[in-house]
């Protein structure tokens, strides 16, 4: 017997290249998307899992230019950048604080090589396409994880064809976004290469200071890349891919409230008025390596994939972001470097279109070292002045090192079984080993400042006293290292039920390694069981996905849909501002947050489809909702204690999961009208995000809104564009109707609750409205 896989796999092995966008095919048809989400060659469609893709095409339609535009175009994926320094992502509701610092709930990829969420969000070009994989991935990834993974995929050398692209964008956000790229062959069939560059900027997140005077902040951002492809034989090919990539963000935080002392101005969200007396700002810098080789062995085919990163990250706070301590000698900010080094490692060996099993068996390989280095400063005060609240005080410095190292090794296997013509059987298998450290140590840096009032002969009394309380270990040494191994796999049942449609019901489970909330203060002395109470367990999750994928009316239009449900035992929650009591009952912050355990549920349904109205107009939309709680009995750290509890814990059980939103909708379509030489379109992306938590809210201090309101954002785009696509003039408005609801919301920080009992939130909003320009000249 020999199944018709084969014959579609041919297909696709000679269409990879030529084809990866839902173009218009001769017959009125939609051509199938190839993707390399199970690390072979197949269309969405054969797919037995719920995989989403964003063209290299979809991408320059819609004007996406960053990572976090990706979100834009899908459901139930949020990439949130709420500040310069953190980045996170979330899917299918699962959801991570980045200060956290665990294992993050998805996995990030660029060109199959793993990468920090940090390095992926950054500028978009040159792209052949991006694939979100939902759910969790305990098999073919190279890492485990319980939400999903996104795949970053560059458009790669060619050693047949040139082409290449110029494109300039400008925009009424001082935005300048300039890109270029060339490809082609050096050796014809032999020898190619490609390389592609994009210069960024813009104003920032539009907020003013008018403490400092900055009034126009700026984000500027430029990246390199090359890329190469060598045939060695007929069939051994390698490729190498670089890229270089350099960020400068000006960040001052846009505040919101009313200073109850009167004396400060009324600011809403919507002002963009930063109160600091410095600005916040991030620095971010990266090198990305690449090396791939691909050898074919008769019916057998071997992968290897190095990968390594080079990222140094550099920011700046401000802690007293309501200017609270008002003398500038009195300093309250604090500087952060990261460095972090990570090699990754891949071998696959898979079978060739084999008529019954088809089977892969890999290793994998991962070396990360992390360091961060730190500067923060503080003021101390006696207590507010009385008339202006001022909490200007003693002012001295504490410097640190944070290093956190993990190794992973790992074996896997995925194997298909063709059981019939219609029926197959997925069976995957991983086996990973985690070793860890981490360690975290604050020594006493000095005093910056002592008011002019303190007597002299009082100035070494109190720098002994505050040298008395340094150094301190945040992480001891029976905490610093852990080792654990994990097991974790898939089992899917696929069936074509019919020529246009293929049913499928699967089974995954996930894992997250155990870890610790790293909070280098004093206040952890006075937790009921010390450090201990910051060790968090591990995590595993178990999921059952029913879906479908469709193909209909000859091709125009494609729907695919699933249903999930995910068991987590041990989920990973996250609260700040929680306080312990100390032994004189008076409470203390325990700063960093804290990461805790408990067993919780999701599940949700997810649609996705595409139509090809006519020959010149299409549509196509994503609709996910998803529903997250705690499971009864779920407790997190909280401030409402009962009699005789040093750190209160709160019944959360039916609670919302996370700060993500239930509901959330895409909906897309491009008309197109032909002219004898050239084509005018009109396009439309829109955006529906249901009202969420925000868990910044969690600990219950201060006055943070409880949850978000749901927003909508409408992008349009028009243009003018060659009849063979080389040349394209477009006009576009992004957030064309000025939704500006609030997206990300902190509470006062320790200075304004000193001096004022708390007035002042940190605030963003949703980005303003966006009108621009975009030309393009393709050769």
């Amino acid at each position: 017997m020999h199944n018709s896989h084969s014959v579609k796999r041919t297909v696709l092995a000679s269409a990879l290249a030529a084809t990866t966008t839902p173009l218009l095919a001769q017959n009125l048809a939609l051509e199938e998307v190839i993707v390399t989400a199970t690390k072979r060659a197949t269309t969405i469609q054969e797919i037995s899992g719920t995989v989403n893709v964003v063209t290299g095409e979809s991408l320059e339609k819609f004007n996406a230019l960053a990572f976090g535009d990706i979100e834009q175009q899908t459901a139930g994926l949020s990439l949130i950048s709420p500040n310069a320094r953190n980045s996170t992502i979330a899917m299918r509701g699962i959801s991570l604080d980045p200060e956290a610092g665990a294992s993050g709930v998805v996995s990030v990829f660029w060109n199959d090589q793993v990468i920090r969420t940090d390095v992926a969000f950054s500028q978009l070009y040159d792209m052949e396409r991006v694939e979100v994989l939902r759910g969790p991935q305990g098999t073919l990834q190279g890492r485990t994880s319980p939400g999903g993974a996104i795949n970053l995929i560059t458009r790669g050398a060619d050693t047949s064809v040139s082409d290449g692209y110029v494109e300039a964008t400008f925009g009424d956000n001082d935005g300048i976004n300039t890109q270029v790229a060339w490809g082609g062959p050096i050796i014809e069939d032999v020898l190619g290469v490609r390389i592609a560059a994009v210069y960024d900027q813009n104003n920032s997140n539009d907020v003013e200071n008018i403490t400092t005077g900055l009034d126009d902040p700026e984000s500027e951002a430029k990246s390199a890349r090359i890329s190469g492809k060598w045939q060695i034989t007929d069939n051994l090919s390698s490729s190498l891919v670089y890229q270089y990539f350099d960020r400068d963000i000006e960040d001052p935080k846009g505040m919101s409230g009313s200073d109850s002392l009167g004396i400060r101005p009324t600011l809403d969200a919507e002002d963009k008025i930063a109160l600091g007396k410095t600005n916040d700002f991030g620095e971010l810098d990266y090198d990305l390596y690449n090396l791939k080789f691909d050898w074919s062995l008769g019916e057998l085919d071997l992968v290897s994939i190095t990968g390594w990163t080079d990222s140094k990250k550099f920011s700046g706070t401000q802690n007293d972001r309501a200017n609270y301590v008002t003398d500038p000698q009195s300093l309250t900010n604090q500087t952060a470097l990261t460095d972090v080094n990570t090699f990754s490692q891949e071998f696959r060996l898979s079978s060739l279109d084999n008529d019954f099993w088809d089977w892969m068996v890999g290793v994998f390989y991962l070396d990360q070292e992390t360091r961060t280095e730190f500067v923060s400063h503080r003021s101390v005060a006696n207590g507010p002045n009385p008339i202006t609240g001022d909490v200007s005080g003693i002012s001295f410095s504490s410097f640190g090192a944070i290093p956190v190292d993990r190794k992973e090794w790992a074996l896997f296997t995925h194997n298909t079984f063709y059981l019939t013509d219609a029926t197959s059987l997925e069976v995957g298998l991983r086996y990973t080993d985690y070793d860890s450290f981490r360690r975290a140590d604050v020594f006493y840096g000095g005093l910056n400042y002592v008011p002019a009032f303190y007597p002299e002969f009082l100035v070494p009394i109190i720098e002994e006293q505050l040298e008395a309380s340094f150094p301190i270990e945040g992480v001891s040494d029976d905490f610093q290292s852990t080792e654990e191994d994990a097991v974790t796999g898939s089992l899917t049942l696929r069936y074509e039920w019919s020529d246009a449609t293929t049913v499928y019901a699967a089974y995954n489970r996930g894992y997250r390694p155990s870890g610790i909330s790293i909070n280098p203060t004093p206040s952890v002395q006075f937790l009921p069981n010390g450090e201990a109470d910051l060790v968090h367990d591990e995590e595993t999750s178990d999921s059952v996905e029913i879906g479908f994928k469709g193909r209909y009316l000859d091709g125009r239009g494609t729907l695919n849909g699933a249903v999930y449900y995910q068991q987590f035992d041990g989920y990973f929650g996250f609260v700040r501002g929680v306080q312990v009591l100390n032994d004189l009952g008076e409470p203390e912050d325990i700063s960093g947050g804290l990461i805790h355990n408990g067993d919780a549920s999701i599940w949700g349904v997810e649609l996705e489809g595409q139509f090809l109205i006519s020959e010149n107009w299409v549509a196509g939309g994503a609709f996910s909702y998803t529903k997250g709680e705690w499971d009864d009995g779920a407790e997190a750290p909280c401030n409402d204690r009962e009699s005789g509890e040093i750190l209160g814990f709160c019944d959360i059980g039916g609670e919302n999961l996370g700060g993500e939103p239930e509901l959330t909708v895409s909906l897309n379509t491009e008309f197109v009208m032909p002219f004898t030489a050239t084509e005018w379109y009109i396009r439309g992306l829109y955006k529906f995000t249901d009202d969420r938590d925000n868990t910044d809210a969690s600990a219950g201090i201060g006055i943070t809104r409880g949850s978000f309101e749901s927003n909508q954002v409408l992008n349009l785009y028009t243009g003018l564009r060659s009849s063979d696509s080389t040349w394209d003039l477009s006009l576009w408005a992004k957030n064309l109707f000025d939704s500006d609801e609030v997206t990300y919301e902190q509470g006062p920080d320790q200075y304004d609750l000193e001096a004022s009992g708390g007035s002042y939130t940190q605030s963003n909003i949703q980005a303003e409205r966006t009108i621009g320009i975009t030309a393009r000249y393709n050769f």
